[in-house]
This record gives C-alpha cells, structure tokens and sequence, in this order.
C-alpha cells in the first residue's frame, strides 16, 4: 500500500460529505422534492410500527407485513432526492475534475490529483465513467427502476439483490485500492486513470527525501570519524605496547 491511500480516503470523505450537504440542502427545495412531506409522514409510520413489535405488542410476522408496503411507499417518495444525488456525484466527481485538472475539493486539499494511467488526455466522458462506478450510480438506477416498475408484493427481494451487487461493487473498489501497489480501483480501470501526488507534493516529499538522506549522511560520518579516532587508538596504544616488550 503505497502513501496515496489514506490522503485518498481523507479527500474521499470530505468529497461525500460535501456532496451530502448538497444534496441535504437541495431536499429542502419543493420544486426537486416535492414529496418531503409525505417523506416524512410514511417514515413516522414506519417508526410507529418498529415501536410497536420493541414493545411486543405486534409480532415479527405482524411487523414485516406492515413494514415492507411502508418501506416501498418510502423508497417510492424519495425518488426524487435520489436523482438529485445522482446528478450532484456526476457534477461533482464528474464534472468538475474536467474543469479542475483532475481534482475535486478534497482532492486539491490533500494535494492529490486523477491523471491518465497511459499518459493520454483524460476528456470528459473519462471523468464521467470514473464518477458512476465510483458512485454505483447504475446500482441507484437499477433500484429507482426497480422500485418504479415493480409493485409492493414483488419488489423487496429483488431490490434486496440490487442493493448486495451494489455493496459488492464498492468492496472490491475499495480491496483494489487497498491491495494494489498503484492504489487504482475499479473505477480508475474502467476510465483508464490513475490518483497521483500533485506536483507540489511530489517536490515536498522530494525534499524531505533529500533532507533525510542528509541527517543519514552525517550520521555516517559521525560513525566513520568515531570508528577512525577508535582505529588510531588502538593502533598507538598497540605501537607503545611494543615499544615498552622491545
């Protein structure tokens, strides 16, 4: 594991966080959700029902047969946001590297940056591709398709097994990343790019190369002077010792 890893997780968190807030800001915007309302009154529902099988007033059984036409109506409702979320992480982790030479926010804070593993130009489409496999963006159409087209008594196992293709995508992306020498994860195969240091990193940690060698250099000296000064003693105490039997 190369140093590029944990500053990418670092700009990772703050690229999502950043995008969340967004995200969060724009759910307030009737026009983009219009459903926030009835959002929040099917999610009160769901929560009277949990509370009701954590008292043991209804059973499992009762609680499921409750609680999956609720989660339906709920994953239904917020459709809207999830589209929102998908065209902020295209813009956003698409997007803007074309325009910020490969960085995003978080990126540029750590000083890291996403280049061509051929040392091709990257264009836009390059950036675009990398932003829906790092995001599962097809995974999150997959699920608004299949909560669109798919009615209560259907839809829950199969959203179920989209969801786990999902999370298996993001493990392997982030085994990748964590197990390969060059860090490139499957998002950077599939747009052929790569996460590098900045040039202005790369001349710091040049630097700090260069400044260790030199304490390195020093050291050695100090070691050589010592073993030198040692090898002179013995040798004139050796030369008066045979002086003293002669």
């Amino acid at each position: 594991m190369t140093g590029t890893f944990f500053k990418r997780l670092l700009a990772f968190i703050l690229d999502i966080l950043i995008v969340s807030l967004v995200v969060t800001l724009l759910s307030y915007v009737p026009f983009l959700n219009p459903n926030r309302d009835a959002y929040s009154e099917k999610y009160n529902e769901l929560v009277n029902v949990y509370e009701q099988v954590e008292k043991n007033e209804i059973s499992q059984e009762e609680y499921n047969e409750a609680a999956i036409p609720i989660s339906y109506e709920l994953y239904r409702l917020n459709i809207p946001t999830i589209l929102v979320d998908i065209v902020c992480s295209l813009l956003y982790f698409g997007v803007l590297p074309f325009f910020m030479d490969g960085q995003t926010f978080g990126k540029k804070l750590f000083q890291l940056r996403v280049v061509s593993a051929n040392d091709k130009s990257l264009n836009l489409i390059n950036y675009l591709l990398r932003a829906v496999v790092l995001r599962n963006i097809l995974i999150s159409i997959a699920l608004i398709l299949v909560i669109y087209f798919m009615d209560a008594s259907n839809y829950y196992a199969v959203y179920q097994n989209v969801n786990l293709v999902g999370y298996i995508i993001m493990y392997i992306n982030l085994f990748m990343i964590v197990m390969r020498q060059d860090n490139r994860g499957l998002h950077d195969f599939v747009a052929n790019t790569q996460v590098v240091f900045t040039h202005e990193e790369m001349e710091n940690r040049l630097e700090k190369i260069e400044e260790e060698q030199k304490v390195l250099e020093k050291e050695l000296e100090k070691n050589n002077d010592k073993k030198d000064k040692v090898v002179k003693a013995k040798t004139t105490k050796t030369k008066k010792t045979t002086k003293k039997k002669e």
